[in-house]
């Protein structure tokens, strides 16, 4: 435990707000994970000017081809991979990625709509599969620049795409509450498909089983790929799934919550609330299951000879229930937020312990079926754990834990890939104290592989395809997001950032720690957080300015036990000097917002 000295002083002349300030000044030695974080904290700033400068041209539009003509097929990808910039200067960059992320946002948008794909700033029509891969860039901007009002803007005009505000653009019906087709944008509604959009998107079709097993003439995928049948496979599934409302809809729900949180309108809230509780009602009316496709009418099964089976992202096409409970897990985190109330969770647990109740033994593994059609439930996989990780971090509810135990079976996970989070928790609970320096230092080692890639780019812009950025971002943020921030990485599917902690440099009033303050949280509960602040420069102060969650949704109570009552405290570090903070917690309590400190909530 770090000695620490205190002292909470009225700080009136700096900070407006008048947060109560500690102040550490016993110098020791700086722990390795601080050194490494603060070099993985370097790397990135240094990928991102890089990364930008390689596949960014001098007005901000991306080095690709001349021509794209990609159907539906949109500019998801090309936003998705530079969804980490604006994170580097909110965690603790410079701000020089932030800087290059709104001109590559800016860029992208100005190029696709030159290509076709975006109209009005916005997607035209595309799946929020896809629309929620892209959008995740667009939610982290907040988080630095909450004043900036030409993103301000466009998430009002966005959010207005699903609220019924924009008569350009009916996607919403709200006397049935529901989005009116599978594929919506700045367009509106598309309520039919044609060969054309789903070219060149066929050719990806063919790894996957066929949408249904009774179109005419086509026995297998690979009539994604054949001129004569492709038709018919486009021409069923846009009677049966181009119209009503889907699940993957959900991941909607951050693009309006975004508006919120920019404005603070009750209505965005509104909106979000009641369109999650239309699921809720489907799934009840549906004996517990959520359906995957509803009508224009609202009934279920409507173009789907009543199954409740058979629609867009659903529990047979193309993945399985999967696509399914991770949109209604983005839903509750955004509800939850706004609300403070963990019940939004019961929906995606619902079906999460549904799936679970199908499970078998399979050569000593405990399997879960991924789909559902006629054949009844079937393609039979191991139990994930991260659904059930993504949902006690909220919750803290034990039946979280236990199904996290269950389906682990004393697995402690690693520092870094697919079972990450799973040792991420573990560490947050008093096992494997080398946790941190492990995931920093495979991080650096993954920024710097990338970087290579990047720095020995010879490709001809106009061979490459639209994933060819996400293929070489260097951006690896997750070990510092779950560390610093005690958040789970966004699921690149759609989520917004749900973090216990957040910082900022008091000394130059802007988002991120300070040069050369490390930060680490050691414990989560339900009511607290455990955090080490480390100032790794050995002849200047540093000032920290943290604050209760991401949107200051949280409140402080107390501070090793001193009283805080208020969403900031402020940490003046000595040179060198460090600090362990036991902090009591309120959370979900405060109204949410893209916040500044400096500026009257």
């Amino acid at each position: 435990m770090w000695l620490l000295a205190f002292s909470f002083l009225a700080l009136a002349a700096v900070a407006p707000a008048q947060w109560p300030v500690i102040r550490a000044g016993a110098p020791k030695a700086p722990p390795a994970w601080a050194l490494a974080e603060r070099q993985l904290i370097h790397a990135l700033n240094q990928a991102s000017r890089i990364f930008v400068r390689t596949y960014a041209k001098p007005d901000g539009s991306l080095r690709f081809k001349e021509r794209y003509e990609g159907g539906m097929n949109s500019s998801d990808d090309a936003y998705e991979a530079f969804r980490g910039l604006s994170m580097v200067t909110a965690i603790g960059g410079d701000p020089e990625p932030d800087r290059l992320h709104r001109f590559v946002w800016n860029g992208i948008t100005k190029q696709f709509t030159r290509y076709g794909q975006i109209y009005r700033e916005f997607d035209s029509n595309w799946d929020w599969m896809h629309h929620g891969e892209g959008y995740t860039s667009f939610y982290s901007l907040g988080l630095v620049k909450p004043r900036d009002t030409q993103f301000r803007d466009r998430a009002i005009r966005f959010a207005a795409l699903y609220t019924g505000e924009d008569p350009e653009a009916p996607n919403y019906d709200p006397e049935r509450n529901i989005i009116r087709a599978v594929m919506n944008g700045s367009r509106g509604p598309k309520m039919a498909w044609t060969v054309r959009d789903w070219i060149p998107t066929n050719a990806n079709l063919v790894y996957y089983p066929l949408p249904y097993d009774d179109i005419p003439g086509v026995s297998s995928p690979e009539g994604w790929i054949n001129d004569s049948q492709l038709p018919v496979i486009v021409k069923t599934m846009s009677d049966r799934m181009a119209r009503g409302d889907v699940p993957i809809n959900l991941t909607s729900t951050p693009l309006v919550a975004a508006a919120y949180l920019y404005t603070g309108a009750e209505k965005y809230k509104q909106w979000v609330l009641r369109y999650i509780e239309g699921w809720e009602d489907r799934t009840r009316a549906n004996g517990g299951i959520t359906p995957d496709n509803v009508g224009l009418s609202g009934r279920i099964g409507e173009y789907t000879n009543g199954e409740w089976w058979g629609g867009y992202y659903g529990w047979r096409w193309p993945r399985g229930g999967a696509d399914i409970y991770r949109a209604e897990l983005t839903a509750a985190g955004v509800a939850h937020l706004l609300t403070g109330d963990p019940k939004w969770f019961d929906l995606p647990r619902s079906q999460l312990e549904l799936i679970s109740r199908q499970g078998r033994t399979e050569n000593g593994v405990w399997t879960v079926p991924a789909r559902h059609d006629r054949r009844g439930w079937h393609l039979y996989g191991p139990e994930p754990v991260y659904p059930y990780i993504r949902m006690w971090l909220h919750t803290f509810d034990e039946r979280d834990w236990r199904h996290i135990e269950r389906v682990t079976r004393g697995r402690r996970g690693r520092s870094s890939g697919p079972d990450a989070d799973l040792g991420w928790i573990h560490f947050l609970r008093g096992r494997d104290p080398d946790y941190p320096l492990r995931a920093f230092t495979e991080a650096i080692g993954e920024v710097r592989a990338r970087l290579a890639e990047i720095l020995n780019e010879h490709g001809d812009p106009e061979t490459w395809v639209d994933s060819k950025w996400s293929q070489m971002d260097p951006l690896a943020l997750d070990a510092l997001t779950r560390l610093a921030l005690g958040a789970s990485p966004v699921d690149l599917r759609g989520e917004m950032l749900h973090a216990r902690l957040r910082y900022f440099d008091a000394g130059r009033r802007r988002p991120g720690l300070p040069d050369g303050v490390a930060a680490l949280i050691t414990r989560i509960t339900r009511d607290g957080a455990t955090l080490e602040l480390v100032n790794t420069e050995a002849a200047r102060s540093r000032r920290v300015l943290v604050a209760a969650g991401a949107y200051g949704e949280h409140r402080f109570t107390t501070v090793n036990g001193r009283v805080v009552n208020g969403t900031w405290f402020e940490v003046d570090l000595a040179p060198g000097a460090a600090a362990t903070l036991e902090l009591a917690m309120n959370c979900w309590v405060n109204k949410p917002s893209y916040i500044d400190p400096w500026e009257e909530r």
